[in-house]
């Protein structure tokens, strides 16, 4: 008894599925990476704002120049914006790592259907060869039965 063997016909969906779903595990990936990177920029920021107001009480003590003090308030005041700033470019890339990730997750969903339905196909598939199969044995019995008749 011949079968054919089981294809699922839309297995080029799911390929396409899979490497789309792997393609969006490398967007989030990046998105991650980017997210650490701009979340450590932030603590060195404020790391050196923490030690420049350190280095500006010790100087308050031993200089005595007053354009000195100008320039080091205008330099702390930056350092200060420039943590508002990063501060922001940290949640954008939270932002970005949470739509990457639903977008993760969606992909994931589309494959797990295509997964389900070959899944499926293939269980009806089984039912049809244990089928073909049985009607195969029983046809052989049945010739078997006659042919044991016609020599008694």
């Amino acid at each position: 008894m011949y079968s054919k063997p089981f294809k699922f016909k839309l297995e080029k969906v799911l390929q396409m599925k899979i490497e789309e779903e792997e393609e969006q595990k490398r967007v989030f990936a990046r998105a991650q990476k980017k997210l650490m990177e701009e979340e450590q920029k932030l603590e060195n920021l404020i790391k050196t704002l923490e030690y420049k107001k350190e280095e500006y009480k010790l100087k308050l003590t031993q200089v005595a120049q007053p354009d000195y003090f100008l320039n080091f308030n205008k330099y702390l005041d930056k350092l200060k914006n420039d943590i508002e700033l990063q501060k922001v470019v940290v949640e954008q890339a939270k932002l970005q790592v949470e739509i990457e990730k639903q977008k993760l997750q969606e992909k994931m969903n589309e494959r797990k259907s295509f997964e389900k339905l070959k899944e499926k196909e293939y269980q009806k598939y089984l039912q049809e060869q244990k089928l073909q199969e049985t009607k195969f044995l029983d046809e052989l019995s049945t010739i078997r039965f006659s042919r044991n008749k016609k020599q008694e």
